[in-house]
């Protein structure tokens, strides 16, 4: 799945590619692990999320962000890799009121957007470059990780798809 930019149809074709792939995946997962998943989905925007959204294109917030949660509200796959976490977009402004920016490099900073399981972020400079914290620190270094949020989308896409398909071929040697 690929595609220059981010757009709705391509976040509304995104997700539910990711809710299929998600849904075939629990299905299988505790026969796979011998435990229950954790809470994994992709959450739809709704008029209140539409509405927190508008209010980080009022904070100056990349556009990347705000086409993302006026389609999307949050994702939450913590059972796929480290886990993988967009927030909601209250909780962006929330961080940001908190926080502030977080320094990129030198010259360049970004907005917080997401974490993984293990408490790395993720943030998004102006040029809508992603970029990933080294340490677990609102303050340490970050290092680019995806040229855009579409790329980005697109790598937690591949982690889903290989994910559910190592859950099944798990789930099926379990049952030999």
């Amino acid at each position: 799945m690929t595609t220059p930019d981010l757009s709705a149809d391509w976040l509304t074709t995104w997700q539910g590619e990711i809710t299929v792939m998600l849904e075939q995946t629990l299905a299988h997962f505790e026969t796979a692990y011998g435990y229950p998943p954790g809470d994994n989905y992709v959450l739809v925007a709704d008029d209140q999320s539409r509405a927190a959204a508008a209010r980080l294109e009022d904070a100056a917030v990349p556009t990347a962000l705000v086409t993302f949660y006026s389609s999307i509200a949050e994702l939450r796959l913590p059972d796929v890799d480290h886990g993988h976490f967009i927030h909601s977009s209250d909780l962006v402004l929330d961080h940001l009121a908190e926080y502030g920016p977080v320094r990129l490099t030198n010259d360049c900073t970004g907005i917080v957007f997401g974490s993984d399981g293990g408490g790395i972020l993720f943030a998004l400079d102006h040029s809508e470059q992603v970029h990933r914290s080294t340490t677990t620190s609102w303050f340490d270094d970050f290092e680019p990780t995806a040229p855009t949020l579409t790329q980005f989308l697109e790598q937690l896409h591949r982690a889903t798809a290989v994910f559910t398909d190592e859950t099944k071929r798990d789930s099926a040697t379990q049952h030999s």
